[in-house]
């Protein structure tokens, strides 16, 4: 389609479900509801949100950003004596792989080249690749969590990319429930590990070997 015939599209959605977006109680059901009606794509999506703006005065990202910041703060009290576990990550754009391993041991470890659908990486992106690598690193925390039996879990990422924040990592922070955090370093085995040949996945490694042991 063309640009004016995406616009046309996202403003009739709109206007088609107004009375539904209106009574949505939070982002998701706006989302859901933009999947269900076929414009969630990459190219509507961004109209989509300009004419809920518009037409319902309904600003998406705001509600999106104050649900996830007030479901990372709902988390980070739940987490306040939680189990921990540390993991390095890193990205590396160069050759389109990313790493994440264990702090206590680094055998333990999860690396590759990113997949051709990975929906943060972009090519010719550093920080974005950071990001999927410190992503998955989120995810690899949240799936020793649920083998555990736990609620939420502590998750120290070590990272040698300043510009990573914790706001780029809330969102899948919140989801699997893990409360996360940030530390700076310049030791980072996982950048080694990026260019290691062939690859390993994260059902490879032991995930109750991952929980930093409790202080005696």
């Amino acid at each position: 389609m063309t640009q004016t015939q995406d616009w046309d599209t996202a403003e009739r959605a709109v206007t088609d479900g107004a009375e539904q977006l209106k009574a949505a109680a939070d982002h998701r059901q706006i989302r859901a509801w933009a999947a269900e009606a076929g414009v969630a794509t990459k190219a509507l999506w961004p109209k989509v949100k300009t004419e809920l703006r518009k037409q319902l005065d309904i600003d998406y990202d705001q509600i999106r950003a104050d649900a996830i910041a007030a479901e990372a703060a709902a988390v980070e009290a739940a987490a306040k004596d939680a189990p921990v576990i540390e993991l390095f990550c890193a990205g590396d754009d160069e050759v389109a792989s990313y790493a994440v391993c264990a702090v206590a041991d680094d055998h333990e470890s999860w690396y590759g080249e990113f997949h051709s659908k990975d929906v943060i990486y972009r090519a010719g992106d550093e920080l974005s690749a950071e990001r999927s690598a410190a992503d998955k690193a989120i995810y690899l925390a949240g799936k020793a969590r649920e083998k555990a039996g736990l609620d939420t879990v502590r998750l120290i990422v070590h990272t040698s990319h300043h510009d990573l924040t914790v706001e780029d990592l809330s969102a899948t922070a919140s989801r699997h429930r893990v409360a996360v955090s940030l530390e700076l370093t310049d030791q980072n085995p996982a950048i080694a590990l990026c260019r290691a040949p062939g690859y390993r996945t994260w059902r490879e490694i032991r995930l109750d070997a991952l929980f930093t042991p409790a202080a005696s």
